[in-house]
């Protein structure tokens, strides 16, 4: 889709004369595919199919720019612990997987002040986003905590970015783009330190976070 097309371009986009796009255009990569437009519960099944199998192929990070809210779920129930997709990754973090996803664009709505699925889910970087001309919360970017009151979002990053889709470039917006931008980072920055464990890397980040060790829960621990 275009969508992920996007979002595949911030971690791992060349343009057209060959020069890098993305963050860790060096990376290897699995690509999974599980949601289909009419949004069924089985779309949450294909997750966790699809971190289990990036597991059993050795993948160190996993970036999901998707989410579940309203539509399926009560904010009540955003604690990290009840949703399919929340306790899916709350799994593959304690496999040692970095799971970076984007916080949601719950933001501007009024009936849903509160972060979604899987972004809840503890021990994963959920990803706000900021608009890059001022670098201050967008509007559309989901607000924390979780519905037990955890820090979300952990960090945040440009929630609007220039990127390819399927036929051409353009400027895109979402915290979907902020998410991939930052796993891009990790990637950058686990080439570093290779030996680096997932849950040492994720807090890692969050004390670069520009507000370390002050947080809000529009930006997390900052940019």
């Amino acid at each position: 889709s275009s969508h992920g097309t996007s979002v595949m371009c911030c971690i791992a986009g060349v343009d057209t004369s060959g020069k890098p796009f993305g963050l860790a255009t060096d990376a290897e990569f699995l690509l999974a595919r599980t949601e289909v437009n009419s949004e069924p519960f089985s779309e949450e099944e294909n997750w966790i199919a699809a971190l289990e199998w990036a597991d059993q192929n050795g993948a160190d990070i996993v970036n999901s720019s998707l989410g579940y809210t309203f539509n399926r779920y009560f904010p009540y129930q955003m604690d990290g612990k009840t949703s399919f997709v929340s306790r899916g990754a709350a799994k593959a973090a304690s496999k040692g997987i970095l799971v970076v996803n984007a916080a949601g664009n719950e933001g501007d709505k009024e009936n849903w002040k509160i972060i979604g699925a899987p972004a809840d889910a503890d021990s994963i970087l959920s990803v706000g986003g900021v608009d890059p001309e001022n670098g201050l919360h967008i509007s559309f970017s989901s607000y924390g905590p979780t519905a037990d009151g955890r820090l979300k979002p952990n960090v945040c990053a440009a929630g609007k970015a220039y990127a390819y889709g399927r036929k051409s470039p353009g400027v895109i917006y979402g915290t979907s783009f902020a998410s991939p931008i930052t796993a891009g980072f990790a990637a950058c920055a686990k080439q570093t330190r290779p030996g680096i464990k997932a849950m040492d890397l994720l807090q890692e980040i969050q004390i670069s976070g520009h507000l370390y060790p002050y947080f809000d829960y529009a930006h997390g621990y900052g940019i």
